[in-house]
């Protein structure tokens, strides 16, 4: 701990050089707290504000700082009756109850800043206050906000060897029920309906050991976050109100078809229902044969219709819709599946939430199964992990008010991706080496990669007939694509040692097929064992390799190690057909 010396300066005569309180001899160590002034809060209080809001104002520390500064009109909130009895001098105004209950007798729309000083972390639900607190700012009001940080070292590090001991303050003040992280930070702010303009963090910590983090990285967890904030005690945010639309963006509607016009035309009578004034459709066909692009055009003359003239896959015809939606200026491009049907606030919602940071670059619907309207297929997914290397699709079988928050995910799913023109810009396109299945994962991850934000927003709400397009979650396409793509999505993002250990799985899948030579007990000569065991080896061999799916694994794991992507064989499209799929 440093020498708790005063800095010598009036308006701060209760700091210190690393920003903790000092406790006198003639005052408690809880006077102390309630009274102290927070430096780092009032450097982001704006000097033009005439109306502030003090929320947990405790005896008015802060308070009478900003008052000796600048002239202006300050209330606050404060629940400790002794705190706010101090308090009363340096205030205008003052409510000795807790925020929900002051919320109703706050003017809408008065205050030019509104101060949230370590409040949120002690509060049921501070989504709710938060965003009833929005209302009460004025036009070009500023929230200021300071957040404990729950991934600072010193917590981890007792957390790791079994201790979470609640102390009178700090991190793990007793009075804490919620803990954040820059993520849920993040979170809480957008859910509320704010913009946030900087988050800053004040440091406290010894720094992380280089070590422990190589190792988290050698097992193939990413430790950005970790380097990022371990060091950091709290983040200072200081947020706005969204400024009111004066122009959409434009948006293109990029719907890729590959035969299935019925579902096409119902996809496309859905969109055509959008409450939205400035979107642009297009459909890449990509060489369908049952006269889809001809009824479309009869149906939807209006809608633009690129023919490649051959299957592309997932990855090369959005490709090319997506080219042509940054020709025509397009600020978003929403990649829609043609078996989808979509709410009419759904695009709305998703830009909606698209405004409030430049770096929310990829947006996605809840995504609802068609055949059971209000049970969700999923939010999003979670990419492999390294324990598991399992993908893992996100709120599947849940009701809608499982999943009321806008959510950073690892990733969105292909169904319905709205993404912002500057990621294609600097990251590029789909990787057509996928043609389809995970080509979605490996774009999100790359804009991940370089510090965009995947969100899922849940009032947006499409419709999804599962399976339509590569048939049942065991049909042989669909296997071998996922067995392929997997390990190319993993080559190109997991640690070597995680994969090395997908690799193991593969000789896994292997020796399924190929059974262990076991030799037949009996009475015989040990030739006559041996070639009879062998016959019943090659039997089983035999076997398993007439199942479908096991003839798809194996050609999924021959092609992704002899280096042939993009389209599978039609050799596995043949036994997709025989099978319906």
């Amino acid at each position: 701990m440093k020498n708790k010396e005063h800095i010598a300066s009036q308006d701060n005569k209760f700091f210190f050089p690393d920003n903790e309180p000092h406790y006198s001899k003639t005052e408690s160590k809880y006077e102390q707290y309630y009274s102290y002034a927070r430096p780092e809060v009032l450097a982001l209080i704006p000097l033009t504000a005439k109306r502030i809001l003090d929320v947990g104002c405790g005896a008015g520390g802060l308070s009478s700082g900003i008052k000796k500064r600048q002239q202006t009109e300050i209330h606050g909130i404060e629940l400790v009756p002794e705190q706010a009895e101090m308090a009363k001098p340096h205030l205008d105004r003052i409510w000795n109850c807790n925020v929900e209950d002051a919320l109703s007798e706050l003017p809408d729309k008065n205050y030019d800043c509104i101060i949230l000083a370590d409040v949120l972390e002690h509060l049921y639900d501070p989504w709710t206050v938060l965003t009833k607190l929005k209302d009460k700012l004025s036009v070009e009001g500023k929230m200021v906000v300071s957040i404990p940080n729950i991934l600072n070292w010193n917590i981890l590090f007792e957390l790791l060897q079994g201790r979470w001991d609640y102390q009178s303050e700090g991190i793990l003040d007793r009075t804490h029920i919620r803990f954040f992280t820059r993520k849920s930070v993040e979170e809480l702010f957008w859910n509320a309906r704010l913009c946030i303009v900087n988050i800053k963090a004040t440091n406290r910590s010894i720094a992380i050991p280089q070590n422990f983090i190589k190792n988290l990285t050698k097992i193939g967890l990413s430790t950005n976050n970790l380097q990022k904030d371990n060091q950091t005690y709290q983040f200072l945010i200081e947020a706005s109100v969204p400024q009111p639309v004066k122009v959409w963006p434009k948006v293109v509607i990029v719907i890729l078809i590959w035969n299935g016009k019925e579902d096409t035309l119902e996809c496309l009578d859905s969109v055509n229902q959008l409450e939205y004034p400035n979107f642009e459709i297009v459909i890449v066909d990509n060489g369908s044969t049952d006269e889809s692009v001809t009824v479309i055009s009869n149906q939807y003359p209006e809608v633009s219709i690129i023919q490649n003239g051959e299957n592309l896959g997932y990855a090369g015809g959005n490709n090319i819709g997506i080219k042509w939606a940054l020709n025509k200026e397009s600020e978003y491009i929403l990649i829609l599946n043609n078996d989808t049907v979509v709410d009419k606030f759904m695009l709305q919602n998703l830009v909606n939430t698209g405004l409030l940071d430049e770096k929310i670059g990829l947006l996605g619907p809840t995504n609802f199964y068609y055949s059971d309207p209000t049970t969700i297929w999923t939010i999003g997914a979670k990419l492999a992990q390294p324990l598991t290397l399992r993908n893992q699709f996100i709120g599947q079988g849940d009701s809608e008010k499982n999943w009321p928050f806008i959510t950073q995910i690892d990733s969105l799913v292909g169904s319905g991706m709205l993404i912002r023109k500057n990621l294609f810009e600097e990251i590029g396109f789909f990787d057509e080496r996928f043609f389809l299945c995970h080509e979605e994962y490996d774009f999100c991850m790359r804009a991940r990669n370089v510090g965009y934000k995947c969100l899922h927003v849940p009032k947006a709400k499409i419709w999804h007939k599962i399976g339509k397009s590569l048939g049942e979650d065991a049909s042989p396409i669909r296997v071998y694509f996922n067995v392929r793509n997997k390990l190319l999505w993993s080559k190109k993002h997991l640690s070597q040692p995680a994969l090395i250990k997908l690799h193991l799985e593969n000789i896994k899948i292997l020796q399924n097929i190929l059974p262990k030579l076991h030799l037949t007990p009996s009475k015989h000569s040990f030739p006559k064992r041996l070639l009879w065991s062998f016959a019943s080896w090659i039997k089983a061999i035999k076997r398993n390799i007439t199942i479908p799916t096991n003839q798809a694994k194996l050609m999924g794991l021959r092609d992704y190690y002899l280096g042939r992507f993009g389209n599978c064989p039609e050799q596995l499209r043949n036994l997709g057909k025989k099978l319906g799929n």
